[in-house]
């Protein structure tokens, strides 16, 4: 891949985003396929999130990718309140590791949002289908970390 493939391929991307409202990744890969494009899933998945593209819900049932601009960090923490209250499920933890689940789909764009919080006591984190694995750098940093993120799941009413 050359650097001029991935920028039309990204550029693409961004223009199908924003014409059609997509939110699932076989769909873009049909679309690229269609402009003759070849790339897989893995490949686009990866593409949105180094553009900044997180999966939001914009109805039941009904999700679209937006683009996730650097904010302030209020505007950033709110972010994080409406993605926890549509996607988080369950909190648990252990030793210096937080674990979240999430609705099927969801991991990354909440692992996207807590990662843009750039908090020093949080090394990083590791996101699957429904599955965030927050790592954070130690006990009580974890402690206050989990409180935290037990007080954005507990702020808004059930689903």
């Amino acid at each position: 891949m050359n650097k001029k493939t991935k920028s039309k391929r990204q550029q693409f991307l961004r223009d199908v985003i924003a014409r059609q409202g997509l939110g699932d990744q076989h769909h873009l890969l049909m679309e690229l396929k269609k402009q003759g494009i070849a790339t897989t899933q893995a490949t686009i998945s990866r593409d949105l999130n180094e553009m900044g593209f997180i999966k939001a819900r914009v109805e039941t049932g009904v999700y679209r990718y937006e683009y996730f601009e650097k904010v302030s960090d209020a505007s950033l923490r709110e972010r994080l309140k409406v993605l926890f209250a549509n996607f988080v499920i369950e909190i648990k933890s252990a030793n210096n590791l937080i674990l979240l689940k999430t609705s099927p789909g969801n991991a990354n764009g909440v692992a996207s949002l807590i990662d843009g919080l750039q908090r020093k006591e949080i090394l990083g984190t590791i996101a699957g289908d429904d599955t965030i694995l927050v790592v954070i750098r130690n006990l009580e940093s974890r402690k206050n970390v989990e409180k935290e993120f037990k007080m954005l799941l507990e702020s808004h009413p059930k689903r």
